[in-house]
């Protein structure tokens, strides 16, 4: 019914808490988690090995099996307890992200075989056992929304936290024009289920961006409605080693001239895309946009002097 997408990368004090929050989730329906490890440098790997090892049943050959592959390994096996729940990990033999090559390819034979999808990332974490239960059964009485998204507990750098809620109370059908004044940090990744198949043909923007949220999250809003649950189900890590964020703050000076090519030409296939229907927005959030990029710069002016 699910499948659930998980990258890691040198990500060992935070991974566990994201096996935690999947084995923990109570579904009347199978979920496979695909968790990638992308060729991480501390003891990630070594880590989600032991948790496998530790909890599913990997000598049920009638279910479990083990392969190398060219790009890497590959372990699959049922919970030993949570029989809804099973585990495809992936341990890459090189770092993709790095090298710019994607990973999504690799993970055909589980994200194609499910009907909806979830991300969790290895520092984030579901908190609420009943999450994939209560957005799956949502979408599947609403046929015509495309994806639901919750409100997520922000854990900051100094343990400290605070919820994020994009709205206060529980919005039936969320306004795409809200998503053009926040872009991809509309809703957080670790909060989101959706139907993958009205991704599908992809829109032509979608090979512009340089990142997967923003795309992600407009093509589903342009093919279908979406839904807002106020609850907090999940937990967010703000500013995380290895995180999105705090890889903006070590850019090089080509790589944020880079990117400032890159938005440009994403919010101008946006624009075309959807025959300027948005197009006071779309100039709205490119503005925005490079404001973002401007903090980059900052940091790389501060690192570099």
């Amino acid at each position: 019914m699910v499948c659930t997408r998980c990258f890691t990368f040198n990500q060992e004090n935070y991974v566990v808490d994201a096996l935690n929050g999947f084995v923990k989730q109570e579904t009347s329906f199978p979920v496979v988690y695909v968790i990638v490890d992308d060729d991480s440098t501390d003891n990630t790997a070594d880590v989600i090995r032991k948790y496998v090892r530790d909890y599913f049943d990997v000598e049920d050959k009638s279910v479990a099996y083990e392969k190398d592959l060219d790009y890497g390994h590959v372990i699959f096996a049922r919970h030993k307890t949570n029989r809804n729940c099973f585990f495809a990990v992936l341990f890459l033999n090189e770092n993709h992200h790095s090298k710019k090559k994607a990973k999504t390819p690799y993970l055909k034979e589980w994200t194609e075989n499910s009907k909806y999808r979830a991300i969790c990332e290895g520092d984030d974490f579901w908190t609420a056992p009943d999450k994939l239960q209560v957005q799956v059964a949502f979408l599947e009485s609403h046929r015509d929304f495309s994806m639901c998204f919750h409100s997520v507990n922000n854990i900051l750098p100094d343990g400290s936290s605070r919820v994020y809620s994009r709205y206060p109370e529980d919005v039936e059908e969320c306004p795409v024009e809200d998503f053009f004044h926040v872009g991809g940090a509309y809703a957080p990744t670790c909060s989101m289920v959706y139907d993958w198949r009205l991704l599908k043909p992809m829109p032509s923007f979608r090979k512009k961006s340089d990142v997967g949220d923003s795309p992600l999250i407009l093509t589903l809003f342009l093919r279908g409605k979406v839904h807002f649950m106020k609850d907090v189900m999940a937990a967010y890590r703000v500013n995380s080693a290895g995180s999105w964020s705090q890889k903006q703050k070590q850019l090089s000076l080509s790589q944020i001239m880079e990117k400032s090519r890159t938005a440009r030409a994403y919010w101008d296939e946006v624009d075309r895309y959807t025959e300027r229907k948005y197009a006071r927005l779309i100039r709205q959030r490119k503005f925005h946009t490079w404001l973002s990029l401007g903090k980059s710069l900052y940091y790389y002016v501060l690192n570099k002097f």
